[in-house]
């Protein structure tokens, strides 16, 4: 804030200071000098001129644009521009006026005139500031009896000018600060709203562990249930087990057929999306291998492109699917291992997953 203040600070300073400068009227000798300058710049700009240090040279005290015709008058292209200035000559005006009439050149124009302005100051012998503001003098009216009026409208226009330009400044100023207010009331508002939405994510967070954990306490203590259920039972099915043995005996045993699919990764409801009898490059990520149909135990395919494939994105291919030791990190590995197949069951027509797969990866 303060620094955006001291800069808004010293633009003023900067614009004050021009805007007075320009406001200066320059003599009639000057102001003759300049339309010269800006003359001088667009036969540059159009190809056709000369340097300027040689019109310098020949005319100390400043070239006009007769001096300038002597030179270009061949030239087609110089012949409006020359008219368009010379009949200003008699107008007067101030660098205000200068930089107008220049428009795109008005930086080169500046700066010659700012150099020449100078050297006249130093060699009458007085400051810059101090030269002649009287308008152009006709030739048929007398020095003494011009009135007062002109110096007097100049003073204030330029009284005007510079309020003028005090004004816009403040204006800027206070716009500036404005600007620099808001913005900064807006950070502190998302600076709020982003901590706010930080301190909901982890008590979400948090939420979430304490239910995966009362959830798997529950799961834990129904496998304990069953598997005591189990043992009770266990007699009985032993009984009952040698007593369908013998009936088995004595009916012909079915064919037992061992059938492969390949599996895509499975989507969020631990479903396979895609199931084919032909392995497809780029959609195949799995083998799945049943006896009856309905029960069957899959891995990851023991296939070089497969393993590049799914270790481009681990997260989205295999760990739906697969569990394992840091399996979402797989920077620098290129084989797949399944240490343990993943158990699957087909439920509506579609391959849902019971146990995952435990793999690692190799480089």
């Amino acid at each position: 804030m303060k620094k955006l203040i001291t800069i808004s600070l010293a633009a003023m300073m900067m614009m004050v200071a021009m805007a007075q400068g320009d406001s200066t009227a320059l003599t009639q000798q000057q102001w003759q000098h300049a339309l010269a300058v800006i003359a001088q710049y667009e036969a540059l700009n159009g190809g056709y001129g000369q340097k300027t240090d040689d019109f310098e040279a020949q005319a100390p005290q400043g070239y006009t644009l007769d001096d300038l015709d002597a030179v270009y008058r061949p030239q087609s292209q110089w012949e409006p521009v020359y008219n368009r200035l010379k009949a200003l000559e008699n107008d007067g005006g101030n660098m205000a006026r200068v930089k107008q009439l220049a428009g795109a050149l008005a930086q080169h124009v500046e700066r010659d005139m700012t150099r020449y302005l100078q050297q006249s100051a130093s060699q009458q012998g007085q400051p810059l500031a101090e030269v002649d503001t009287a308008p152009p003098v006709p030739d048929t009216i007398p020095v003494t009896d011009l009135p007062n009026e002109p110096a007097q409208t100049q003073q204030k226009a330029g009284l005007n000018t510079h309020l003028l330009f005090d004004a816009l400044l403040a204006l800027l100023a206070l716009a500036a600060l404005a600007m620099a207010w808001l913005n900064h009331s807006r950070l502190n508002k998302l600076r709020r709203a982003t901590r706010s939405e930080l301190e909901a994510t982890n008590q979400n967070m948090q939420q979430l562990a304490d239910d995966v954990s009362q959830h798997v306490k529950a799961l834990l203590q129904r496998v304990g249930n069953i598997e005591a259920n189990q043992r009770v039972m266990k007699p009985r099915q032993v009984e009952r087990a040698q007593g369908d043995h013998q009936q088995r005996a004595a009916q012909p045993q079915p064919e037992v057929t061992t059938r492969t699919y390949y599996l895509s990764k499975p989507d969020d409801n631990d479903c396979f999306n895609r199931v084919s009898e032909h392995f497809e490059l780029g959609n195949s990520l799995f083998e799945l291998v049943t006896n009856d149909g309905i029960h069957g135990s899959y891995q990851v395919i023991d296939n070089r492109d497969v393993h590049r494939f799914a270790l481009m994105m681990p997260t989205e291919n295999l760990t739906r699917a697969c569990s394992g030791n840091a399996i979402q990190m797989s920077a620098g590995m290129t084989r797949i291992v399944t240490d343990r197949p993943g158990e699957a069951v087909l439920d509506n027509g579609q391959w849902r997953i019971i146990v995952k797969a435990i793999i690692h990866y190799e480089a």
